[in-house]
């Protein structure tokens, strides 16, 4: 611990930020002012009971005067290298001095229950024992290395605590009032001064401590981990001096080889967001690709991979990659980008074949649709396979998907199935209306010959879409139907729409109703909410809609409350209503989070994920929750999968701010 202190001293020197301060006195670690007056103790009484024993060459191992506590301690605890270094500090001090010949003697220290209270963390326990001795054997105090340990513990749990409430001053504050608490002894403690030292500026101060403690680390996990906290907190740039002091095996893989690929996939992630035009760092793709095809390689690795071949549109090697991902068990991501890569070199039908084998995948799911929608709208469709057909329809279904609905009824239209037609064209009416799904669902009646639904209807579409072209169809009663119905008023534009609207207050509901779609599709989302409001006004299919667009248009503009109001107000279906839901929970818990309100975050997030399930951006932000809630290890479950899923530089801040080495534990 000397030469600790003595590299640590000549370490913080050189940074300027902290000084060495005298050992505090007994009753300012927390004791009271009984402890020192037990027994009829004057204060200088106390001062010189306490003071360290000199070093005499002429004291005998029976002297009192030699404190073998702490020595007792070790061994009561099998501690045999601790209880050796002790030996040789005391026989440093006192050269006359010889180990007990009781040492390994259970009870042998009278000390030892409350070394027993030290060792389990109960400090407050601890100083109410030596509190109750002290009363109870005048003239007893306890040992000078347990005053100074204990006063340590103390500060250390007072650093621990502010840097887990993120308040660094107070970290470096704390600190500063013992320097031996730095130190490879404490890698802990270390990394967070380290840590702190850079949250407030004094980066290069960071790396020298990262140096310090990566010089005192006594285990290749110990070493990692300092390189680990050094990468998360001052970024692969800014670590990188560290990696000079890498050591070999006798093969000459380096310790850190770990480390430098968790360096090449951020690098290549950030890549991946960067601008299209940066060039792809070669080194690190080279390095990620030897660790991919390595037999211990992952499927994230090789999904990385795939996703960079594919933003340099390299179709097959971007093929290759996802394909190794997912017979590495890559899942519905390794199947997501195989998919998308075999859309993108023309491959239809494979990409439509292995969408299905992961189509309860939401993402792979919606591509499946997206797909298969395109195939079915095409203006000869040809036949669709049966089986592919019925799970393009069940996932439909299933999602309530309104323009997946629209690709069937178009479908079922041009077939001559009208009846079918009609009925996925009401379907997507509900789910998410429009012109041209408004326009085939007249069709389709039309062809059925429906004048009683085609002329309730054909007012109610022409009310909500002022754009809907006239319905002229071969057949007679489809004709009567399209006389009897209103004037169609001439097409006009979403601008021409939004500008009548803006320009004067009157207008129909209808108008204002198409007006607020168009200001939304603008991103016009606080415009567009007074447009709705005024929308519902009108008959109650108008009022649902302006409703559910009203909702929306507040959530696009951060007003959660208004949309909830709105949501609740009445009018919405309960698959709208549970969708605003849905949103309204998920802005608040984003807001709760930013404001550091915890538990509060954690609350909704409950209440969230009792209704669906939760996606990775809010999974992200439950485990930080619980990470500055002190519940790490729910966290570091979080994180681990989270990056088992697909490893990024957040999730990885995660595991490393987490994980074990984060908190000393091996």
């Amino acid at each position: 611990m000397l030469v600790t202190a003595r590299r640590l001293g000549s370490t913080l020197a050189l940074l300027g930020a902290f000084a060495a301060v005298p050992a505090v006195a007994l009753d300012r670690a927390g004791w009271s002012q009984a402890t020192l007056d037990a027994g009829a103790m004057t204060r200088e009484d106390a001062d010189r009971a306490f003071a360290a024993p000199p070093v005499d060459p002429a004291v005998s191992r029976s002297d009192a005067r030699v404190d073998e506590s702490a020595l007792r301690y070790y061994a009561s605890q099998h501690a045999t290298a601790r209880v050796e270094a002790e030996i040789r500090r005391l026989r440093a001090l006192y050269p006359g001095w010889e180990p007990p010949a009781d040492l390994y003697r259970p009870g042998a220290s009278d000390e030892q229950a409350l070394w027993d209270l030290y060792g389990k963390d109960q400090i407050d326990q601890l100083k109410l024992e030596i509190e109750r001795r002290s009363a109870r054997q005048p003239g007893w105090r306890p040992s000078q290395d347990m005053v100074d340990k204990l006063r340590r513990k103390e500060l250390r749990n007072e650093l621990v605590k502010a840097s887990d409430a993120a308040d660094w001053a107070k970290v470096l504050k704390t600190a500063e009032r013992d320097p031996l608490l730095v130190g490879a002894d404490d890698l802990d403690v270390t990394w967070r001064l380290a840590e702190a030292s850079a949250k407030t500026g004094a980066r290069d101060h960071a790396l020298e401590l990262y140096k310090l403690a990566l010089a005192g680390a006594k285990t290749a996990e110990e070493r990692s981990g300092t390189v680990r906290k050094a990468l998360a907190v001052l970024g692969a740039d800014a670590a990188g001096p560290l990696f000079a002091d890498e050591r070999k095996d006798p093969d000459g893989k380096g310790e850190f080889e770990a480390l430098r690929v968790d360096v090449a996939r951020a690098a290549l992630g950030d890549w991946l967001k960067a601008d299209a035009g940066k060039p792809v760092p070669p080194a690190d793709l080279d390095r990620l690709t030897k660790a991919a095809t390595a037999t211990d390689g992952t499927a994230d690795d090789a999904a990385l991979l795939g996703w960079v071949a594919h933003r340099r549109k390299d179709w097959k090697s971007a093929q290759r990659w996802f394909d190794l991902a997912a017979d590495h068990g890559g899942g519905a991501k390794a199947v997501l980008g195989g998919v998308l890569v075999r859309e993108a070199s023309g491959r239809h039908a494979e990409a439509l074949t292995l969408a299905m084998t992961q189509i309860d995948d939401p993402e792979v799911g919606a591509l499946f649709l997206d797909l298969m929608g395109a195939d079915l709208t095409r203006p000869n469709p040809g036949t669709v396979p049966a089986d592919r057909l019925a799970r393009y329809a069940a996932l439909t279904e299933k999602l309530e998907s309104g323009d997946a609905a629209q690709a069937l009824a178009w479908y079922a239209h041009g077939a001559r199935q009208h009846r079918a037609a009609a009925a996925w064209f009401a379907k997507s009416m509900a789910w998410r209306p429009s012109v041209k799904s408004a326009e085939g669902h007249l069709l389709s009646l039309a062809a059925l010959g429906d004048k009683k639904d085609f002329a309730r209807l054909e007012t109610d579409y022409r009310g909500r879409f002022p754009d809907l072209p006239r319905i002229v169809t071969s057949d007679p009663n489809a004709r009567r139907a399209v006389a009897e119905a209103a004037p169609v008023e001439p097409k006009r534009s979403c601008s021409a729409l939004v500008a009548e609207r803006i320009l004067r207050a009157s207008g129909s509901p209808a108008d204002a109703l198409a007006a607020g779609w168009c200001l939304m599709d603008q991103k016009r989302a606080e415009e567009a909410a007074v447009a709705f409001e005024a929308a519902r006004r009108g008959d109650p299919r108008i009022a649902a809609e302006a409703a559910y667009g009203q909702a929306l248009a507040h959530l696009r503009s951060g007003r959660t409350d208004d949309a909830a109001r709105v949501a609740s107000s009445g009018g919405l279906t309960p698959a709208r209503r549970d969708e605003i839901g849905r949103i309204v929970l998920a802005q608040q818990a984003i807001a709760n989070f930013d404001r550091q309100a915890w538990s509060a975050t954690l609350d909704v997030l409950d209440r969230r994920r009792a209704h669906v399930s939760e996606p990775r951006d809010l999974m992200t932000m439950r485990a930080w929750s619980l990470y500055h809630l002190g519940r790490r290890a729910d966290a570091f479950e979080i994180f681990t999968l989270l990056d088992r899923q697909l490893s990024t530089r957040e999730s990885r801040a995660g595991l490393a701010a987490t994980g074990p080495l984060a908190y000393g534990r091996s």
